[in-house]
């Protein structure tokens, strides 16, 4: 047994109250941003993107309803583009605010939080933009779950349609099976899972952390 002096306790000491590198801070925060399923934008109050995570990126690449256009988070539509600045105008004046858009009858909610970057400064002079969650699970997520409650790959694939909101004869023809087999899974996974209704058991899942695959930071957005 090695007994410590008390110098190796001072440097210890030392080693753990030393700062951590605003380059590594920076860092450290990017991945965790990235690890929460719900986009999210850093904006100055013109618009221009400062920092996004990955469901950000990837809702930005898609061009769907937000873009970026030489840094500035635009929309396709002229409707859309005034709720963005008006939004932002309000959150100049730290007022918050949420934004509805669509497209193809898929909507998208945003809630504009205004902050300010430096501590103690009076006024904002940035915004978080907070991107509603997709409908559905990450895989990783639904991959834990099945494990841990011994769930079938048809029983996982099954819950994972539910979750996202499909109904049984949807599952049914989008997978080329019968009804009732998808029925006999739905039964085998409230079973499994010790819940009463399917419902419960999609209701479980949505609930838990999404965990996303570390494959999918290393991917280009």
């Amino acid at each position: 047994m090695t007994l410590q002096t008390d110098s190796d306790i001072q440097m210890a000491r030392s080693q753990i109250a030393a700062p951590v590198p605003d380059a590594l801070q920076a860092a450290m925060l990017a991945r965790v941003l990235d690890e929460i399923d719900h986009g999210l934008l850093l904006v100055d109050l013109t618009g221009r993107i400062l920092h996004a995570n990955h469901p950000a990126r990837r809702e930005l690449a898609a061009g769907r309803m937000l873009r970026s256009v030489e840094g500035m988070l635009c929309t396709g539509e002229i409707d859309s583009q005034s709720k963005i600045r008006r939004a932002l105008k309000d959150a100049e004046h730290d007022c918050r605010s949420i934004v509805e858009l669509e497209y193809a009858g898929e909507p998208l909610s945003l809630a504009f939080i205004p902050l300010a970057m430096l501590h103690g400064a009076a006024s904002v002079d940035t915004v978080l933009i907070m991107c509603g969650r997709r409908s559905g699970c990450e895989m990783l997520t639904m991959q834990m779950f099945a494990r841990a409650k011994r769930l079938t790959r048809t029983e996982q694939n099954v819950l994972a349609q539910l979750c996202a909101g499909r109904r049984a004869e949807e599952i049914a023809c989008l997978q080329g099976i019968r009804l009732s087999t998808v029925r006999t899974h739905i039964k085998n996974v409230r079973q499994k899972t010790g819940r009463g209704s399917i419902r419960q058991v999609v209701n479980d899942v949505s609930r838990m952390p999404q965990i996303v695959s570390a494959l999918r930071l290393t991917a280009q957005d």
